[in-house]
């Protein structure tokens, strides 16, 4: 499953937007991603509550939205599982400008930190690779979005989409190493605070 098979970023800001949530589609896959990463059974009753909490305050959203993201769960669950490694983020197109997509890109990265520490919260008793790829996303999360280099716009794009394989990877070592071996039954810890 590929980022074809998603629904659009603009499709999800729209439905974000309309449902009056203020966490951007990036936001919501990173923590949906995050979550499955370390270990959550991709369950939407297990997933959810900690959405509520993310993007309304504890407060459950709107059946259209829960419908739509629980579909979004089951998509990006499969999407990690696949053998192939199609694992896509859920950012805007390429269509849309450089710093636009670098913005979505760290806070897709720092979303799915997120997600993974509410469920892996001692990374000791994660593999030295595990701790490592934890490692260069948090690093990822320090990137200037609004400093580009002066090289030309063609090698800025090329650095765009080496960052964003790159993380892509990490979390695929990430959800093979956790997510698929300690799979449990509930989320620890519900908040995000």
């Amino acid at each position: 499953m590929n980022q074809d098979a998603l629904r659009s970023y603009d499709y999800w800001t729209s439905l974000l937007d309309q449902s009056h949530l203020m966490a951007s589609a990036a936001e919501v896959h990173g923590l949906i991603a995050g979550l499955l990463s370390a270990g959550v059974n991709a369950e939407a009753a297990q997933i959810l509550p900690v959405l509520y909490d993310f993007l309304n305050d504890g407060q459950a959203l709107s059946n259209a939205a829960k419908t739509e993201i629980s579909e979004l769960i089951a998509q990006t669950s499969a999407s990690l599982a696949q053998t192939d490694y199609s694992f896509a983020l859920l950012l805007p197109s390429d269509d849309d400008s450089l710093p636009e997509r670098l913005e979505a890109m760290v806070e897709w990265t720092q979303s799915f930190l997120v997600g993974f520490a509410i469920q892996q919260n001692d990374l000791s008793l994660c593999s030295e690779d595990v701790r490592d790829a934890v490692k260069q996303l948090t690093e990822i999360t320090h990137i200037d979005v609004f400093a580009l280099d002066d090289n030309s716009s063609e090698d800025n794009e090329e650095s765009y989409f080496l960052v964003l394989e790159h993380i892509r990877l990490l979390v695929l070592t990430c959800f093979n190493e956790v997510g698929q071996k300690f799979a449990k039954a509930e989320v620890q810890n519900k908040t995000l605070h």
